[in-house]
């Protein structure tokens, strides 16, 4: 009797337990099939900052895959370096039938360098995983954890990755300090998040639920734009050993300058000395800076070396000037350096590059805007635009690599927004009052 009710028991338990995570791709609704490569079946993603320096994300994500065209949303890959570490992983797979096949942990992923082919040095390593299965579906579920050393960049929360994808629940969820004081920029998302305080956290959760696939269409306007998202800046922050704060482009550009700049603009006497006599027999400023220009774009060379906070603070203007070479931060800063030498005024830039037009958002200030740096001399009464990391690209031009769009100038006074727009190859600039 008692062998019967244990095995009783046993099957409830056991039955509860598969009703609570049951994969069977049978149960995925009709219309989140339709025009779907891979299905989202479940993502709980929680953000848990217990201090400026000591971020933990942890991440639940459960995806079914349909065919081989969506194969690529079951890859994981995790990035890593000196300030974040990989703390868990493991999963489990399941076949059409949401029946167990397999497991996996942090033993299953390949760890390689996360060189990008043309860095000189990059210390950041990545681990990723792709299961080797070919019969479809199948339903793939990740749990992992990943500990942050500083809280400058807060993980997003973007619920569906792309137009094949549909998504059946996704839960975000964010924790801090009752004192903290962040931002948050929610986009397409309907209502408030659900807020709970005590005397010792602060919890904000989002939801959203049965999101259907689209058809991908041509010309149509960037995702970011109207696809559901929720961002999250912390107003005081730690980066790599340095702290500041910011709630606005002003502030931020402000941090950029008196932080990651001001100290590396410093040339040798004999350097300055050569830049002067390099245009003491032109008449006007642009001339001069044209010359400047041909001269930089003569001795130097693009390399990228991302290494630390490096991926955000330039080299010393004077090793740029030793080696001959730098990334778009080391290039812009020497060059604003020669100019400085002959009194030319000039603007160290940050642009959202690419070949999609994408501004930095006025509302709304963030560290993870901006993957490109081009330096703005506001010449009178023609403000001109420098690309320095090409050798060939003439004086005064953007490519529509970088052109017409908002970008933020990092200067002494602050942080400024501005426009560059390329008509015809004559620039426009306007400034943007920040609000």
């Amino acid at each position: 009797m008692r062998l019967i009710i244990t095995f009783i028991l046993l099957f409830f338990v056991a039955t509860n337990g598969f009703c609570q995570d049951n994969y069977d791709v049978d149960l995925i609704p009709a219309n989140l099939r339709s025009r779907a490569n891979s299905c989202i079946r479940n993502e709980e993603r929680i953000v848990d900052m217990q201090s400026p320096d000591n971020v933990m994300l942890n991440v639940k994500k459960a995806i079914t895959v349909f065919n081989e065209n969506g194969e690529d949303k079951a890859r994981l890959v995790l990035y890593y370096d000196k300030n974040v570490s990989i703390k868990n992983i493991k999963g489990e797979i399941y076949n059409a039938s949401g029946i167990l096949m397999s497991k996996f942990t942090q033993s299953n992923f390949s760890d390689v360098s996360a060189a990008d082919g043309f860095s000189l040095f990059v210390d950041s390593r990545v681990k990723h995983y792709l299961p080797a299965i070919n019969q479809f579906p199948y339903t793939i579920v990740y749990n992992y954890e990943i500990r942050n050393k500083q809280n400058l960049i807060i993980p997003d929360w973007v619920p569906k990755p792309g137009n094949d994808v549909s998504v059946e629940k996704s839960k975000y969820t964010f924790i801090c300090k009752p004192t903290d004081v962040i931002r948050i920029k929610a986009q397409n998302f309907s209502g408030k998040p659900e807020e709970t305080s005590t005397e010792k956290q602060k919890t904000l959760v989002w939801k959203i639920t049965n999101i259907l696939a689209v058809k991908t269409e041509p010309y149509s306007p960037d995702a970011e734009t109207y696809e559901t998202s929720v961002k999250i800046a912390p107003q005081q922050f730690t980066y790599y050993g340095r702290k500041g704060y910011y709630s606005n482009w002003q502030e931020l550009g402000k941090w950029i300058y008196d932080d990651l700049l001001k100290d590396k603009t410093v040339l040798s006497p004999t350097t300055i000395q050569y830049v002067k006599d390099l245009v003491k027999d032109e008449k006007t400023e642009k001339d001069k800076a044209r010359k400047i220009y041909q001269y930089l774009q003569d001795k130097t060379r693009y390399i990228s070396v991302q290494i630390g906070i490096g991926g955000f603070q330039p080299v010393p203007a004077s090793e740029v000037d030793r080696l001959g070479y730098g990334d778009c931060k080391a290039l812009v800063n020497y060059m604003q350096s020669l100019l400085k030498a002959v009194d030319i005024e000039s603007y160290y830039c940050v642009v959202e590059s690419g070949s999609t037009k994408k501004s930095v958002d006025p509302t709304y200030a963030s560290m993870v805007q901006g993957n490109h740096i081009i330096l703005c001399m506001p010449l009178k009464g023609d403000t001109t635009w420098l690309e320095c990391t090409s050798q060939k690209i003439p004086f005064g031009f953007l490519s529509d690599f970088t052109d017409d769009r908002l970008v933020l100038a990092c200067t002494a006074e602050g942080g400024k927004l501005y426009t560059h727009l390329n008509y015809q190859q004559k620039a426009i600039s306007r400034f943007v009052r920040l609000t």
